[in-house]
């Protein structure tokens, strides 16, 4: 008796342990905490002398904490505000101290500020709008007025308060599909009738769960070999009937400019030029002064230009714009010879000093002027001609990628809310990452961490990795060859030394439970504990993604199925529960916690993803069924053994490790150089080095 109540408390045990095990949900003010953390880990370093004004700055900080910790708890409205602007006051506080952790720990709470305040203020003017409202004709329009009110203060308001107290991963997600729900419906309504003060509170719930989940930096260098270019090519211009036989000079150089209008950016080469000028003679003869001279002498002129061509681009999702711009270093060479019958008047106007030379330098000083000018009209012509044209070109091109005025769009992937801009050192391009024509899907609801502001040397990628993977799973789901799955059963095996892992792993689609007992059966007779036989049913609905507090990817799969062997002692049934050969889990929302890395390519061995499973909660509602030879004749095992199946198949679970290939991984033009680890906040960094051409 004693053994029995050991091992039903035991079991007991197991089952609390399980329920315990839920990650923990990533704080919305952890940046905030990490900037005093560093500074305070900073004093208690050995060694380090003690900081005079520490004990006030730790009262500081503990005033922050309490009121970060007020605005996540408070019960009403009027408290968060209180909370929000005790906040903002230390903020403005911070604006004067010119210590630089003071400074980084003002930004991060900033940034964590403003779109509270925003969204507060957007929420309480929309109520005060409604109801300063003259009373309603009629019932229906009193009674949407009063739906905004009652939308604003507990559908949303009890979402965001959810949102923010949450202290699972697990509740803070069904939190936030309650905010999107919210902002779905305020998006369609303003679609439908546009109204300031919904389209105001759109905005400010936009910016706050629905920011970008890329900002992509490129450095000058890496840009370059894709935008820099030669600007002349060399050959015959004809141009007004005039023949321009040009000459590409050296390349002068590609820079970037600052813009937060697109991306611009210029490229400069030198060039020269020659222009035999037809018509020299009649030009000459239809001016009052050189009509005499064009009496006596027949004139021919080339011209000569030595100029730089810069050529300015725009680059914006609507398109590519180019602006020309020439400097000029233009000449001309004037040449005469006698017309025919005039000697007399060339005699005379030699005694009065003007012989062939003379007269045929104050042409060419008459002439000059007007040359230059004719140069410069016609270059800019021709370069704002041509430089339409290329535009035109490219856009045709670019038309492919962009597919709205803020989209661009690659295969099946689509960055909704694209924004291009430039400074002098780098390009910045950010948006939110989706499938291309999938509803319900969001950007992040993180704001990317301090340490991320800095752009890195290369290609820097950061990505917030929850939101991007919940919209790209959600719209892979939904692709044909993915809809015919029901099930997919997983075989390992034993892996000969030196053969690829993948070689381990075998995985079948559709597989009917006859054939899934054949495969258990055959991976008993291995007796082997590498060799076993799986299957897991397609969830009815995505998975959904989120990162916790200690960095760990998380991964909640609703109604997740999973039928795995039973031990061998199970199948004559007993005091553990019916007779079963398969085991079959069923969770409403399971939840998996994985942390991984990727290692770039190096010595010939391909690029790989490496981690392991940290934990595995079933979450409630789970239990086990237990199937032996008709799976649907499955019986429920007991509470106290269903929770000791869990608890096993978690322990087995956590800590396997998971090490993949990703050989057919390819980033077109660029090689992977780093991957950073996941920051709580779900945002990495993804660092490239473009491949040169």
């Amino acid at each position: 008796m004693q053994r029995t109540r050991t091992w039903m408390f035991a079991l007991m045990a197991g089952g609390l342990a399980f329920n315990l095990g839920a990650a923990p949900a990533t704080p919305t003010y952890i940046n905030v905490e990490a900037a005093i953390a560093r500074v305070q880990q900073a004093w208690a370093t050995p060694g380090v002398t003690p900081d005079p004004n520490a004990p006030g700055w730790n009262a500081l900080f503990d005033a922050i904490r309490r009121d970060l910790v007020g605005y996540t708890t408070a019960k009403s409205e009027d408290d968060r505000l209180r909370a929000l602007g005790r906040l903002y006051q230390i903020t403005a506080a911070l604006d004067a101290v010119s210590w630089e952790p003071a400074f980084e720990l003002r930004n991060e709470l900033r940034t964590w500020l403003r779109p509270r305040i925003v969204l507060a203020w957007a929420s309480r003017r929309l109520v005060a709008t409604v109801q300063g409202l003259p009373p309603a004709p009629d019932a229906n329009l009193q009674g949407n007025r009063e739906r905004w009110v009652t939308f604003v203060g507990n559908d949303l308001g009890s979402a965001l308060r959810d949102y923010e107290a949450a202290g699972q991963v697990r509740e803070r997600r069904v939190a936030l599909g309650k905010v999107y729900s919210a902002l779905s419906s305020i998006h369609q309504g303003n679609q439908a009738h546009p109204w300031g003060p919904s389209v105001e509170l759109e905005f400010a719930l936009d910016d706050l769960y629905n920011g970008p989940n890329l900002q992509a930096t490129a450095d000058a260098p890496s840009v370059s070999s894709r935008l820099a270019n030669y600007v002349v090519e060399s050959g015959p211009v004809y141009r007004n009937g005039q023949t321009t036989y040009v000459t590409a000079g050296p390349y002068l150089g590609f820079g970037l400019m600052a813009s937060d209008d697109g991306i611009i950016f210029f490229n400069r080469q030198a060039l020269s030029s020659v222009t035999p000028i037809n018509g020299f003679q009649q030009q000459v003869n239809s001016d009052p002064q050189g009509r005499r001279a064009a009496k006596l002498y027949q004139f021919d002129a080339t011209s000569t230009d030595q100029s730089v061509l810069t050529v300015v681009a725009v680059l914006r999702p609507s398109g590519l714009q180019l602006f020309p711009d020439n400097t000029h270093a233009t000449n001309a060479t004037v040449g005469s010879a006698p017309q025919p019958g005039k000697g007399l008047g060339r005699g005379i106007a030699s005694l009065i000093g003007l012989n062939q030379y003379k007269i045929t330098e104050k042409v060419h000083d008459g002439a000059i002027d007007k040359i230059r000018q004719q140069v410069a009209q016609g270059a800019r012509e021709e370069a704002t001609e041509r430089s339409a044209r290329r535009a035109s070109q490219t856009n045709a091109t670019l038309a492919n990628v962009f597919s709205g005025p803020d989209k661009l769009v690659v295969k099946t992937i689509e960055i909704d809310g694209l924004r291009l801009r430039s400074r002098p050192e780098f390009v910045i391009v950010d948006g939110r990452v989706a499938w291309r024509d999938v509803a319900d899907q969001f950007g992040a609801e993180m704001p990317k961490p301090w340490k991320f502001f800095t752009a890195g040397t290369g290609v820097s990628a950061d990505v917030q990795i929850a939101s991007v993977m919940n919209n790209l799973t959600r719209g892979y789901l939904q692709t044909d060859p993915v809809k015919s799955v029901n099930n997919l059963m997983i075989v390992t095996r034993k892996v000969p030394p030196g053969a690829p892992a993948k070689e381990g792993i075998t995985v079948s689609e559709n597989v009917d439970f006859a054939r899934f007992v054949t495969a258990v059966n055959d991976a008993r007779a291995a007796n082997d504990p590498k060799v076993m036989a799986i299957r897991v049913k397609k969830p009815g609905q995505p998975p959904e993604f989120s990162v916790d507090r200690n960095g760990f990817l998380v991964a909640i799969v609703r109604d997740f199925s999973l039928e795995v062997p039973a031990p061998e002692a199970a199948a004559k049934g007993g005091l553990a529960g019916p007779a079963a050969k398969i085991y079959r889990i069923e969770a409403p929302a399971a939840e998996f916690a994985i942390s991984f890395q990727v290692t770039p390519a190096s010595n010939n061995l391909p690029m790989r993803f490496v981690g392991r499973i940290e934990s595995f909660d079933p979450g409630p509602g789970a239990r086990v069924l237990a199937i032996n030879d008709d799976e649907t004749k499955a019986l429920p095992l007991t509470a106290f053994t269903s929770a000791f199946v869990l608890n096993v198949f978690g322990s087995r679970l956590k800590g396997q490790p998971i090490d993949a290939p990703l050989s057919n991984l390819n980033i077109p033009g660029f090689n992977l150089t780093s991957v950073s680890a996941i920051d709580p906040t779900g945002w990495m960094r993804v660092t490239m080095t473009p491949i040169a051409r």
